[in-house]
């Protein structure tokens, strides 16, 4: 049977455990059904070359397994280099196995191999966003779930930091207690932010631009946001007193932050982030890549994402 399908497999994602347990991964996409060819990265930024000389050779569905890291580099893969998209609609498959796992969380996949390997067989497709941002140096980077500046960047640069990446301190647990030692250091920045032309200026902690609704090993940021209606939930987090704001992290695992005076929500097909001092980090799905000022713009329908079962019907 000829592979119909890329697999990019990063053996290093979950400390390693997306490696011990690929025997079995590998097992239940041959039992569904699904010829492949596997592609296990070795470095940043492989899969992301991988996945467009994939396309660019005919293959239609390609396979992400590892955590939101890897998706991310798959997902870039699906745009070329001048960042115009490539693969005519080739779908896009999960199967999480990383820290966090909060688009599997936004998008529905199940958590179980075998039950995500049944989502990928079944090519049930959705049509999703994508944003794009463009740095004023000049670079473009694409994202499926969430781009964020301020605190979460910050957090982002100290996961990639920890002793505990990937190790023994997993998911919610590392994010929160990395999250809590970044609102100790982070001094809130004076920002400009135009949101659809809105020009705002705020004192921030955060800027979050959001397609899904979750980052952050679990944190509810935008509950409101869907994957497919064609604009961003833009989330501020103004200044505000280090015990205000320490004692909104509850909230945010809840989705119940959004009615405090420090957060304002709008929704944007294109949100400008520039800094009037110090610039900020940018992250994307969990990756650093960039720091303000940058544009950033809603790509509508951009990616065909095999899924579970149809939002609303559709």
């Amino acid at each position: 049977m000829s592979a119909d399908a890329f697999v990019v497999m990063n053996p290093a994602s979950a400390g390693g455990r997306t490696l011990r347990r690929w025997p079995a991964t590998l097992r239940s996409l041959r039992s569904a059904g699904v010829a492949c060819e596997v592609y296990r990265t070795t470095a940043p930024g492989d899969a992301t070359h991988a996945v467009r000389a994939a396309l660019q050779n005919g293959f239609r569905t390609v396979v992400s397994v590892g955590g939101d890291g890897t998706l991310n580099e798959v997902v870039n893969g699906f745009f070329d280099a001048a960042g115009s998209p490539i693969g005519g609609g080739a779908m896009l498959g999960l199967l999480p196995s990383g820290t966090g796992g909060d688009f599997r969380k936004a998008a529905g996949i199940p958590a179980s191999v075998d039950a995500a390997v049944a989502v990928i067989a079944r090519r049930r497709v959705r049509r999703i966003d994508a944003g794009r941002i463009e740095f004023d140096d000049g670079r473009t980077h694409f994202f499926i779930n969430i781009a964020d500046c301020g605190v979460g960047g910050e957090v982002v640069a100290r996961a990639g930091r920890s002793r505990y990446k990937g190790g023994g301190v997993r998911g919610t647990a590392m994010f929160l207690g990395i999250s809590l030692v970044t609102l100790l250091h982070f001094a809130a920045r004076p920002a400009r932010i135009e949101v659809d032309g809105l020009s705002l200026r705020r004192s921030v902690r955060s800027i979050v631009v959001a397609g899904g609704t979750t980052f952050g090993g679990g944190m509810r940021i935008a509950p409101h946001a869907a994957l497919d209606d064609g604009r961003f939930d833009v989330v501020i987090i103004s200044d505000t007193g280090l015990p205000r704001a320490l004692t909104g992290i509850p909230s945010l695992y809840r989705g119940r932050h959004l009615h405090r005076s420090e957060v304002e929500v709008f929704q944007a097909r294109t949100v400008r982030v520039s800094c009037d001092s110090d610039p900020m980090l940018f992250d994307a799905d969990g990756e650093l890549v960039g720091k303000t000022p940058a544009t950033l713009t809603c790509l509508p329908a951009a990616i065909t994402l095999c899924v579970p079962h149809i939002a609303g019907g559709r």
